[in-house]
Formats: C-alpha cells, structure tokens, sequence
C-alpha cells in the first residue's frame, strides 16, 4: 500500500479497497502529518466541523504537448489541481462529476490519554502518558495535525449520506493541498491560504469513540461491572475528599448516555451540579477534581465560569459568509464530550450581550442538549450529547437535572494535593484496572436493558403513595429521575433489569440526597 498512488487506485480501485479492508491493513496505512507527501496514502480522525457546497470536478481531462505534439488521458477524480509545463495545454473532458466536501478538526476535548491499544496473546498492551515516563504511542486524533482538513468524498465510491456535522469519523486518502480563502470576516481584502486536504477513498464512523472495539473487552466488562463500580467509587470518593454519597451521583453523571430522544424529551440526560465546595479548602481542588475526570474519560473540556469568560468566550458556531464557513465554537462538540463548568470563582458583575447569549446556550445544552447555531440572519438548532457537570459554592445559576451538597471529610482537606495524587497513584499502580475503568465509563450504560411488568408496577404503587405524601416534591420529572438513577445502579453492577431491591437502593440514595440538600 505504500507504493500506491491515486491513479492507481483509480485504475485498481476493487482490487485495493480489498486489500485496504483485510483484517489490519486499515492501522498500516500511514497517519497523516506535517511531514507526509502529497500524494501518499494517508490516515487522518477527526470530527466533522462543517460541510461545504459540492463541488464538480472532471472525470478526465486531457493534456496537449505542443512540443512532442502528444496527448496524454488523466484521471480527475482525487486530484485537487492540476500542475503543466508552460508547452502543456489542458482540455478538461465534459464528463462532470460531484464530490461533497466536508471540513475535518482534531476532536475537541480529546484527552492526551487516549493511545492505541493493542491486543497481543489476549494481554492489553497500554502505553501511558508522559506524565508517568512512560512511551506513548497515542491515537491517530492525537498526532497534532493542522487546525482543520479538507475531506473530499466521493458518492460514486463512498456512501457519504451518514456524514453529519460533529460525527467522528476516520478517513483513508491520498493527501494533497488546496487553496482557501482565510475564515476571518474582519478584513476587507482577505488573502488566500493553502490548507491540507484528503481525497477519501473509504472511511469509518465513530458513533461512540471508545479504546477499542473489540467484543471480547466489552463482555469483560460487563462480567466484571461489579466490581469495577466497587474500584471507581472508591477512587472518585477520594477525589470528593471522602464523600461517598456524592461519588455515587458522579459516577452515574460519568456513565449516564441519552437513549430515545423524543423532542424535547431527552431521557438518560443526567446534568449535575457538586455544590457547596467550602471556600477554605485550596483554590484549584477544582481543577485538580477535573484533572482526574479527564484522565478516566475520552474527551472533556474545562470551562471556569467567569463574568469576563462569559462575555468574551465564543460558545456557538456561526456562520462567515465572506468565507462561507463555519467558525467553531467552544460548545460544537462531538458526543459524550464531558463538559465541566466551574463557577467556584465567579463574582457579580455585568453580562452584556454576547455573555447572556452564551448563558442561553449552555442553559439550552443542560435543559435541552440542543443548541442553536447563528447563521446571523436566522438560528438553527443542533442536538449535542454533552454531559454537563457544574461546580459550584452555591447554588449554580445554571440549571441542572439533580444538584448536590458536597460534604467532605475533615481528614482529607487538610491536604488536598496529596489526597488527589494517592487517586493517580493507585490509577497508576494498576494499569490493566485502569484501561477497564476507561472501558466501563465509556460502554457500561450502554448495554441492553429490560423493565419487568412486576417491577412497573411497584413503581407505579410507590409513585401514587409517593404523590400522595408529597404531591408538590413529586412529578412526572421526579420519577423519570428515579427511574433513571435505578436503571444505571443496576447497569453499573452488571444487571441488566431492573429488580424491587435496586428499585428500593435508588429511593434510599435520593432521601439521602434530598435531606442532605434541605439542611444546607
């Protein structure tokens, strides 16, 4: 494959999307990087950022020697330009073909973590991060590629109909540049600049990006989920400074993915807010908390909630029309990109326009997990995927599906440094423990489950007596949010339907929760 070039791919294309799909032939190919020739066959993953206009192109184009009075048949298709001698004319054929083009960055909030796992005599190889003097041999995603890439896609030889913006997806091209006008509206005479770009000749979606996708890892997990959720509740209770009854909630937030979205509907939502972090604890604990967060999940993003980082962040994508494209936002990511808002340091002050339009879009991400994208003219909402954890002194001026109280144990705030390093210590001194717990944070709430008739309906009993008791502290909410946190207890355990005794568990955690909220 290395030899191959697109016009021989044009000229043999069954034959190496034969070779190119043979179990391990796909990791051969190359990743793309500032050093890679144009024209070799490259590898790039990223999310989709934007999707241009078609463009049409010739099938085949023929070349004029005036001097040897020869003439020479060439393929258009994965071609971005075409180079001549000055004795050279070029006729471009009438056969037009269409090819959609679609704009690739390196996934936002990936995790430096995230390498490549590699299965060898059923023993996970894993290569840790530089911060443990340990080789990383990291994802395609995390070779630090240019900002953006241009993907072209071919219909005739790609199904391109699935590509939608924010997917991940990871391409096999030929590489090549490509002119573009520079994405800045500000300047009146806007120069032109040469961007990477890949002639797709086959692809692969990343519904859900995880370490691997190897059947074998999955079943492992969920035949050990119980003790998993043992081991990452012991861990995330040391991050919470020994508070065990606000791990569990986190570790729910941690797993939770939506399923069925109906509208405005979004069950399996599970935004959460960690209130009253005490003042006189460090001033990063929080950033410290969140270290620990990304160092166990795929892709997060951290965001202090300020007055000035409100009224000066760009949250939203919108719309250049100089440019025609896209301007990324910090909220257009890719799904399950844990997003985490730390509102320890905010102070009054003043929003002004652009941070109360900031302030609607995270609140439409934690209500709602849609957004609207500005075309300037007219919005159009976007559903996102994005888990969102706030913390806060307070109560969060944002809102959120289950908030709270933080409760930490005396013991463990007198050094909090040391406190979070025995969590990456013990992370470090199990590595195989590690890579599972990765694996379970991403997969577990995924996996099928079932509601007995017996069960509904002591839920259906126990919701009536409920309301009775309470009927303002009870709605339909309420028990779409019992329902919920039930359903991950037992997924997190490894069972996959709902029983009287995990039923009864989630009633007892949201008393706690609940009386725990009203005494502070």
């Amino acid at each position: 494959m290395d030899t191959w070039t697109s016009n021989f791919w044009a000229e043999n294309e069954t034959e190496c999307k034969r070779i190119l799909m043979e179990p391990g032939n796909w990791e051969k190919v190359p990743l793309f990087d500032h050093k890679t020739a144009l024209g070799t066959l490259v590898r790039f993953k990223g999310m989709v950022q934007d999707m241009l206009n078609p463009e049409y192109y010739s099938k085949t184009f023929s070349v004029f020697n005036s001097v040897t009075n020869e003439t020479k048949i060439y393929q258009g298709k994965y071609h971005s330009f075409i180079v001549n001698k000055s004795e050279e004319n070029i006729q471009l054929g009438d056969d037009l073909m269409e090819r959609q083009v679609v704009v690739c960055v390196p996934i936002p909030g990936l995790n430096k973590w995230v390498d490549d796992v590699t299965i060898s005599n059923n023993e996970i190889e894993v290569e840790l991060q530089e911060n443990f003097n340990k080789r990383i041999r990291l994802d395609p995603a995390c070779q630090n590629p240019p900002k953006d890439v241009l993907i072209f896609v071919y219909p005739e030889s790609v199904e391109s109909c699935e590509l939608k913006l924010n997917e991940i997806v990871e391409v096999v091209g030929f590489l090549n540049r490509r002119t573009i006008e520079e994405d800045n509206e500000d300047i009146e005479s806007l120069p032109a600049k040469e961007t990477y770009c890949i002639h797709t000749v086959h692809y692969k979606l990343f519904p859900n990006l995880t370490l691997n996708n190897i059947k074998t890892m999955d079943d492992c997990i969920w035949e050990e989920a119980s003790s998993l959720h043992t081991e990452l509740k012991l861990i995330l209770t040391q991050a919470l400074l020994g508070d065990s009854l606000v791990a569990d909630y986190l570790l729910f937030h941690l797993v939770s993915t939506i399923y069925n979205r109906q509208r405005n509907h979004v069950p399996g939502k599970f935004s959460l807010n960690i209130r009253g972090i005490p003042n006189n604890i460090e001033k990063n604990y929080t950033t410290k908390l969140y270290s620990l967060i990304s160092y166990l999940v795929v892709k997060s993003e951290y965001l202090s909630i300020t007055i000035d980082s409100m009224n000066n962040t760009d949250m939203i994508p919108r719309k250049c029309y100089t440019s025609n494209r896209l301007l990324n936002g910090l909220l257009q990511l890719s799904n399950r990109t844990h997003l985490v808002l730390d509102e320890t340091n905010l102070e009054p002050g003043k929003l002004d326009n652009k941070g109360m339009t900031n302030l609607q879009a995270l609140t439409d991400v934690i209500t709602n997990q849609q957004m609207k994208y500005d075309f300037t003219y007219y919005t159009i909402d976007y559903e996102t995927q994005i888990p969102v954890l706030t913390l806060s002194i307070g109560k969060s001026l944002l809102p959120c599906d289950i908030d709270i109280v933080l409760n930490p144990d005396p013991s463990c705030t007198n050094n909090i440094e040391e406190t979070i390093d025995s969590a990456y210590n013990y992370l470090n001194s199990q590595l195989l423990l590690l890579e599972k717990l990765r694996k379970y944070i991403a997969i577990i709430s995924t996996f099928p489950f079932n509601f007995s008739e017996d069960v509904l309906q002591i839920i259906e009993n126990d919701y009536v007596e409920m309301r009775k008791a309470d009927v303002k502290n009870m709605s339909a909410d309420d028990l779409h949010r019992f329902i919920m946190i039930s359903k991950l207890i037992a997924l997190c355990a490894g069972k996959n339907e709902l029983n009287k005794d995990i039923w009864e568990s989630c009633k007892t955690l949201e008393s706690q929760r609940k009386l725990r909220n009203k005494s502070n």
